[in-house]
């Protein structure tokens, strides 16, 4: 047993003062002896869902909840963390009951992602909250970096500012309105390229409302054929 314990620290980078939470962790429903994951890994996926919201916010403090949101659950979904698993290759350790042990469900991408919640809140209960953000941003930070950098491809004023460049063209934005209480804002921004209004957009952050304006203007640069080549 000391050297299954060992085997599994050394590969998930953390050692257990709790041997008994790390077995735990390990432990499929369908084991016969001892409790299974299925509550530790619901801690766990509370304790992932606020880390990787805490790091999101923290990196992108500057963009919408929606934005922010999509990009949560892209990185906590289950093939990101069977992914990790994967990589750890700490999944043969797991404890199943001989019938699942012959199907090999160990391997299976929903079972991979319940360890890996069941880890994470495994390594909470044992040493706290910081340990578990640093498991967490070891084994997920390039799932992180990945999904940022899939929806910085909708970064509409940075195509627009490409393209604005490209064609020596002045664009600006302008803010139209603002409305609604502090909690739940409307803003509205227009674009102007050459001081003609080329698009329109609102948005819940002067950012966002930004992003749809400039969006807006691209399509009608595309459409029109305007000011240049794109």
């Amino acid at each position: 047993m000391a050297d299954f314990f060992g085997e599994i620290e050394k590969a998930i980078g953390y050692e257990f003062k709790n041997k008994e939470l790390l077995k735990r962790a390990f432990t499929h429903g369908s084991y016969p002896d001892g409790k299974s994951y299925q509550n530790i890994g619901f801690l766990g996926d509370s304790i992932l869902d606020f880390i990787v919201a805490k790091v999101l916010f923290e990196c992108f403090d500057d963009h919408s909840e929606g934005y922010l949101s999509k990009l949560r659950a892209q990185i906590v979904s289950e093939k990101p963390l069977a992914d990790a698993i994967n990589r750890l290759g700490v999944s043969k350790y797991l404890f199943v009951g001989t019938g699942e042990k012959k199907q090999n469900i160990s391997s299976l991408p929903s079972v991979e992602s319940d360890l890996y919640e069941a880890i994470v809140g495994a390594i909470f209960l044992d040493s706290g909250i910081k340990e578990a953000e640093d498991f967490i941003l070891r084994t997920l930070y390039g799932q992180i970096n990945l999904s940022a950098k899939s929806q910085t491809t909708h970064d509409y004023k940075s195509k627009l500012n490409e393209y604005a460049l490209k064609n020596s063209l002045v664009h600006r934005y302008e803010m139209i309105s603002g409305e609604g209480p502090a909690h739940n804002p409307m803003f509205t921004f227009a674009v102007y390229i050459n001081d003609i209004k080329m698009g329109e957009g609102k948005g819940k952050t002067k950012k966002e409302a930004q992003q749809n304006a400039a969006k807006a203007a691209l399509y009608e640069i595309k459409n029109k054929k305007l000011f240049g080549k794109n």
